[in-house]
């Protein structure tokens, strides 16, 4: 595990801003009224769908004739849905592929419970890979979106049916047992979340249901067979061991596993515009993803 140093004096001021909310974002609050803020500037079409619980669909961007194809799986909590950060980000690594991009929407919490989310991004994946044709497919994914999205990958790889070339995540969750250390090491370290914030969320989507269940953690999954990874994190996370372990495990499964921690570095940190870690983090993946592209 590689670990970036020296953060950057905009990642220090973001680490400020963010513990200003630190306590609110930890607490227990309405779904459905916190959704409502976070779209209240968006236009009325996209706040109508997502406050009614939302809908699958896959919102398609980038070069329909391009080299490869994309899937984006956004995180949001399970409650929230895409937003121009999300397309931001998937543009610059679509526009730098020449790609066709394919963010995925699916049904939201508290509206839409377990494993609702998760079927959604299922049939997104098939609908996705069956479209793609002889080009390459790539796969990212921060949050509970890398969830979801590694989830999909193994119940396709169960099916006997192809997977993406290659996976990038992002601070992504795949424990919602909360089973790793970092959960209380991280605890007030971390400057976005405490670890009440993840059981806010998972209670709300899995309404009971077992939090070990391969679909809802795919860490609990026997992880052979996943495409090569690349799994980036921040130090401080309290969610830091859902990367930590799943790549040691991929690992030992035979999976080709690259981790990156970056020091100090808030969660899903790789969409606030002007961060040099951001851009960093960005540059990497396409990196990555450009070696499983291939050459006209």
């Amino acid at each position: 595990m590689s670990v970036d140093q020296k953060p950057s004096s905009q990642l220090m001021a973001l680490i400020e801003q963010a513990r200003t909310r630190k306590a609110m974002l930890s607490s227990n609050y309405d779904l459905r009224e916190m959704r409502a803020l976070a779209l209240a500037a968006t236009d009325a079409e996209a706040a109508r769908e997502a406050n009614s619980g939302g809908a699958l669909r896959i919102e398609r961007r980038g070069t329909a004739d391009g080299s490869c194809s994309i899937v984006f799986v956004p995180g949001g909590g399970y409650f929230l849905p895409p937003n121009d950060a999300h397309r931001h980000f998937i543009d610059l690594i679509s526009d730098a592929l020449n790609a066709e991009a394919a963010i995925v929407h699916h049904r939201l919490s508290p509206e839409h419970a377990f494993p609702a989310a998760y079927d959604d991004v299922v049939a997104a994946l098939n609908t996705i890979m069956e479209s793609a044709g002889d080009k390459p497919v790539l796969a990212v994914a921060d949050s509970s979106g890398g969830a979801l999205l590694l989830s999909a990958m193994l119940e396709r790889r169960s099916r006997g049916l192809s997977n993406p070339a290659a996976c990038a995540t992002l601070s992504a969750l795949t424990d919602m047992a909360m089973t790793g250390l970092s959960h209380v090491a991280n605890a007030e370290a971390d400057p976005m979340f405490g670890p009440q914030a993840i059981i806010h969320k998972s209670a709300h989507y899995l309404r009971g249901a077992n939090p070990t269940d391969p679909r809802a953690s795919p860490l609990w999954s026997d992880l052979s067979g996943l495409p090569p990874l690349l799994m980036i994190a921040g130090s401080t996370e309290v969610m830091l061991d859902d990367s930590v372990r799943f790549a040691e495990k991929a690992r030992k499964s035979g999976i080709s596993v690259t981790l990156r921690t970056i020091a100090d570095a808030p969660h899903s940190f790789a969409y606030v515009p002007g961060l040099p870690e951001a851009a960093a983090a960005t540059a990497q993946i396409i990196s990555f993803f450009r070696t499983f592209v291939q050459r006209p």
